[in-house]
């Protein structure tokens, strides 16, 4: 071999991290995607670790409170949080302490509906939600001020807190999962009130604004409650109430398993998916803001990258789950393995779709996201109202993996009307900066 093929891998690697380096949007990714993957892989490792100390029907209970909470603090804020990276730095201010605002009387408003409907865990609940939707208020606001460090450091505590939980149930011995609950959902609201705490700028926060003044930022944000926030809540409907649906109707052991899928298909999927997300948000909002031509073609570029990941994705979850699954949890947790071979086109999917769909926000096209949303939640509602009335849970799995690749076909035909509409597409071949 000659001295020079020897060194075109070597040339091609420096080139690589020479362009890595010299990218935003790379260095941005790169930044948070560090950290989220560790905080992912900390996380898959404590659900591991529960499903060893717990049993299934306990497992299925802690599935069912987190599927209820985590259906409730994306929504609790309605929406608004996800207009602070776009928010003028005149309304900043009054828009940040609206939101701050709004916190206590939505959480006692979820507190109380959690009572009436005599729910066991209903403080436990308000804890959770008051503490996620601190944390995704100032997540936001790190994404506005591209400051990723932090937004990954934050992701490391909740998985952390949960580690160090788990290490105490396992050296004192299993306490039920009740009390395992109501411990996570605390430490949940401490740390977000530190991270708001460490991050949000006081000054902005500090001057006093006017209730004219904070209500005039929210009418300017009204697609948030009417597009950002309902698409959201059907989204999230369409994934965790079935859930519930399966718990009542086939058991709390089916339900636990096809929770896990959930967990480690959705877990790390929509984790990187969202942290895709944020990044191109606050560089493709910025991008439109300057009008500069370079960013649009790098946001063009990375579609292609995204796709490869994705792709990727399909073949590891369908070879791959089904033997973690099996050897790693146990034989009882075989049956998830076989759900997540079928939802593996799904996720790979979902992989592809999210991070693009910020152009749907950065545009003023909530409507098209609200659609789909609405198209997926009777998707959810569908497949596993057929299911029970079957009494087969596995149709309700292949009808919502199927019909689900179907939907997202077609928000990619949306998400490419509005990028050849601003001329995003086509700036594939603008030079580099």
């Amino acid at each position: 071999m000659s001295t020079a093929s020897k060194l075109a891998p070597r040339k091609l690697l420096v080139a690589m991290l020479r362009h890595w380096r010299d990218s935003p949007l790379l260095r941005r990714v790169g930044a948070l995607s560090s950290g989220t993957a560790l905080a992912q892989g900390i996380q898959l490792l404590n659900l591991v670790a529960l499903a060893k100390l717990y049993p299934l029907p306990e497992v299925g209970t802690y599935s069912l409170f987190l599927a209820i909470v985590g259906t409730l603090a994306p929504v609790a804020l309605l929406g608004y949080e996800m207009l602070i990276p776009t928010t003028s730095d005149e309304d900043l201010g009054p828009f940040l302490q609206a939101l701050l605002l709004l916190i206590p009387p939505i959480i006692l408003l979820i507190g109380l509906v959690s009572i009436l409907v005599s729910y066991g865990h209903a403080l436990a609940v308000s804890m959770w939600v008051a503490g996620t939707t601190t944390l995704r208020l100032t997540e936001m606001h790190n994404v506005r001020r591209n400051h990723f460090r932090w937004i990954a450091a934050a992701r490391l505590a909740p998985p952390l807190a949960m580690t160090t939980l788990l290490v105490a149930v396992a050296w004192h011995g299993r306490h039920d999962i009740d009390r395992l609950i109501v411990w996570q959902a605390g430490l949940t609201l401490f740390l977000g009130l530190i991270y708001a705490i460490l991050t949000l700028p006081r000054q902005r926060l500090g001057t006093t604004h006017g209730w004219m003044q904070m209500c005039k930022t929210l009418r300017k944000s009204a697609s948030a409650p009417l597009y950002l926030m309902p698409s959201n809540l059907l989204n999230l409907a369409a994934y965790n109430a079935p859930v519930l649906v399966i718990g009542h109707g086939f058991g709390p052991e089916l339900a636990a398993q096809y929770a896990y899928v959930l967990r480690f298909g959705f877990g790390p999927v929509g984790l990187v998916g969202g942290t895709l997300y944020q990044v191109f948000y606050g560089f493709l909002a910025e991008a439109a803001r300057t009008g500069n031509d370079a960013m649009l073609g790098q946001f063009a570029r990375a579609r292609r990258f995204i796709g490869y990941a994705a792709l990727a994705a399909v073949l590891a979850m369908a070879l791959v789950y089904p033997l973690a699954f099996r050897y790693v949890l146990g034989a009882a947790w075989m049956t998830a393995g076989w759900i997540a071979m079928i939802f593996a086109p799904f996720f790979a999917a979902m992989l592809y779709l999210t991070p693009l769909s910020v152009s749907l926000n950065v545009f003023g096209r909530q409507h098209f996201e609200l659609k789909t949303q609405a198209h997926y939640f009777v998707i959810s509602v569908l497949a596993f109202g057929l299911a029970v009335l079957v009494g087969n849970a596995w149709v309700g799995f292949v009808l919502f993996s199927a019909l689900g690749c179907l939907r997202y076909a077609l928000l990619l035909r949306d998400i490419n009307k509005v990028l050849v509409e601003h001329r995003v597409i086509g700036h594939e071949f603008v030079a580099r900066p």
